[in-house]
């Protein structure tokens, strides 16, 4: 242990005397300066007061460590089987189930229609000891039943089986903007489901209130936790609606969060999940029940270019859902955004969260956060604003009612754009796509696979209506046990109309980059060259050398390697070297004072040479006027709209983004 001697007078300071000590650093500003405005409305503070006085949230039940979720999508069943069995000898001790039906795809999905599929897809696997999460889309009761059948047959009753997160027609509307069907009858629906489960004793929670579908589109944890909160009133009126009792409603429904790499912003979103939950259940004098949280590693964060650097987001992410007191935690392996993912990195996305239970012992210690002045106090906040914004959607009718009418789709639109514009101007970096990119990076192994593209002809079969006692499952379940598949039971359910919404489009942070270094590989197939930018160095190597390493990286954000870069010997010696460069774009580098004696001839020189487009690295605001006047193009600096600048050197050498990369 190494001990660190602090000052007396360190350990003797008040935070009246910080106060004191920063106004008069301030000279006349006020504290409120010092703070910095997040998403949502709220804000982060310099310093924080602890909270010793805090009694710890009643989270995840104590020294039970989280559930290790780990998704089953491959497409090939055996291949599925294979890796579910590697998934739980290698310490999963959760399964997800994802059907192509899902918005949750990502890439494959499970190729499991009928109970010969189940069957071999849980070969080796003991169902009756593992929890287990459906993904499934439109298919979740049928898959349920599916399961429930295949279950059976291995000699497993259904009161064994744990079951999690069944349906969620909602999420299925957010992202495609449709339900072929009257939520009427959809609700119909969950209340047939209830009565099934009900009948066979399962365990776990059916219907899920899922954050990640407006997480993904773009919404900040305000809006995320209050439409939750919404999803989740809108289920249990729906249960209630359907004869289930009032002690009963909030163990029949769960919620599920996005975890990103904002460790504080994760461990505060959790934990505020926590109090609005108890809040709405005061508020509909419900009996005060724990709700099951469920928390997925951000895709929305997730980046096809240096994919390294994604362990280290969904460590960040995960860390935080276990601190928060997530029942259960499902890492997205780091090379989920360019594919199905290997055996390597399916492994270190579970070894990361069991370093984290094991190694770390995060589990051991009910809320740790508790006391923290930070934790408690953005904690409240942010509760108070997602309560404030839950009251807003169900003024508008509820969340079906916002989600139609338009408004839903609106505020987390707003949001998206304030968040696309930090990562556009680099105040959100992105490691490795949008700060310090590596062009010379090697690819990345994920598996090829594709799912059998022969479509199935339908067999269509009477049906009964849904009723709550779960008749229209219970004959699901016997036509599934008399061969029918998935696409038999989605045929044969009668669709009595449809409703529509704006549907939120998907968007991960580093898409605009990513499409920027996607255009610039296709350049240089075509053109034999990348596409380049010339540094123009100016001076001494100590006058320009912190600037050109700035636009080197700027510029390879979107695919540019850079020339020059080097103390030249004279201005011919740097016109000859561009010359022969073969670029087309130049950025001038050097300190202000150099901009000031040099700047104006060498824009005239490279100008007469054959620049296209000549940008200046600063913003040396005293020179920009003549500077411009002489030829300069543009300015680049940290804060800048970096994307706009990439486009627009795209289209000086001769490759349009007009529609590809939309500038802030």
């Amino acid at each position: 242990m190494q001990n660190i001697d602090f000052p007396s007078n360190f350990l003797e300071a008040t935070h009246s005397d910080w106060e004191a000590s920063a106004l008069r650093a301030l000279k006349g500003a006020a504290l409120d300066a010092l703070n910095t405005p997040i998403a949502g409305g709220l804000e982060n503070k310099p310093l924080y007061q602890g909270r010793t006085d805090s009694a710890p949230l009643q989270l995840r039940e104590r020294s039970h460590p989280w559930k290790i979720i780990q998704r089953s999508d491959h497409p090939i069943v055996s291949e599925a089987n294979a890796q579910m069995l590697e998934d739980l000898e290698g310490g999963a001790d959760s399964i997800e189930l994802v059907l192509p039906a899902s918005p949750r795809v990502l890439s494959g999905g499970l190729s499991v229609q009928r109970i010969d599929d189940m069957l071999r897809l849980l070969e080796g696997v003991k169902p009756d000891l593992i929890d287990f999460r459906l993904e499934c889309g439109y298919e979740g009761s049928a898959t349920l039943a599916l399961l429930v059948e295949a279950c059976k047959r291995l000699g497993i009753e259904p009161n064994q089986l744990t079951v999690h997160g069944v349906s969620d027609p909602l999420s299925v509307f957010v992202n495609s903007g449709r339900v072929r069907n009257s939520f009427e009858r959809l609700e119909l629906r969950a209340q047939d489901l209830a009565g099934y489960a009900r009948n066979n004793g399962i365990q776990g929670s059916l219907l899920r209130g899922d954050g990640r579908c407006y997480h993904d589109a773009g919404a900040n944890s305000v809006q995320e936790l209050g439409l939750i909160l919404s999803s989740l009133l809108y289920y249990m009126r729906t249960l209630e609606k359907g004869g289930v009792p009032a002690k009963d409603l909030p163990t029949h429904v769960s919620a599920c969060l996005s975890a990103s790499a904002d460790q504080f912003g994760t461990i505060t979103k959790a934990r505020a999940m926590r109090q609005i939950w108890s809040r709405l259940l005061d508020a509909a004098q419900l009996p005060s029940l724990p709700l099951h949280l469920h928390m997925e590693t951000s895709w929305r964060m997730m980046t096809k270019r240096d994919p390294w650097v994604n362990m280290l987001r969904t460590t960040v992410a995960a860390f935080a859902a276990g601190i928060g007191g997530a029942d259960s935690v499902s890492v997205l392996p780091f090379t989920s955004a360019l594919g199905l993912p290997n055996a390597f990195a399916r492994r270190i996305a579970r070894n990361t969260q069991l370093i984290l239970i094991e190694e770390s012992n995060l589990a051991q210690v009910s809320d740790p956060a508790a006391g923290s002045g930070l934790v408690e106090e953005r904690t409240e906040d942010l509760a108070n604003a997602a309560w404030s914004y839950f009251q807003k959607i169900e003024k508008e009718g509820g969340v079906l009612a916002a989600l139609a009418s338009g408004v839903i789709h609106s505020d987390v639109t707003t949001a998206r754009r304030e968040e696309d514009k930090l990562i556009a101007t680099g105040r959100h970096p992105l490691t490795g796509t949008s700060a310090f990119p590596n062009l010379g990076e090697l690819d990345v192994d994920v598996l090829k696979a594709d799912a059998d593209q022969i479509g199935e002809i339908a067999t269509r079969m009477d049906l009964p209506e849904p009723s709550t006692d779960g008749q229209l499952l219970e004959a699901v379940a016997k036509a599934l046990t008399e061969g029918a598949g998935l696409v038999d039971i989605q045929a044969s359910r009668k669709q009595l109309g449809d409703n529509d919404c704006q549907a939120l489009k998907l968007s991960r942070l580093a898409a605009p980059f990513e499409n920027l270094r996607d255009k610039a590989e296709a350049f240089q197939e075509t053109q034999g060259n990348p596409p380049k930018v010339f540094l123009a160095t100016l001076g001494p190597v100590a006058q320009h050398t912190a600037r050109a390493t700035f636009a080197t990286n700027f510029y390879a954000t979107g695919g540019f390697v850079s020339g020059g870069g080097k103390q030249f010997d004279s201005l011919d010696d740097m016109i000859s070297c561009f010359r022969i460069s073969d670029a087309k774009v130049v950025c001038l580098c050097s300190s202000d004072k150099v901009y000031e004696e040099q700047a104006v001839a060498v824009l005239k020189q490279l100008k007469a040479a054959g620049a296209k487009r000549i940008t200046l690295a600063g913003r040396p605001k005293d020179l920009l006027a003549e500077l411009t006047e002489n030829g300069l193009d543009g300015t680049i600096y940290q804060g800048c709209d970096m994307l706009a600048e990439l486009k627009t050197c795209f289209e000086v050498v001769g490759v349009s983004l007009a529609d590809e990369v939309e500038a802030i």
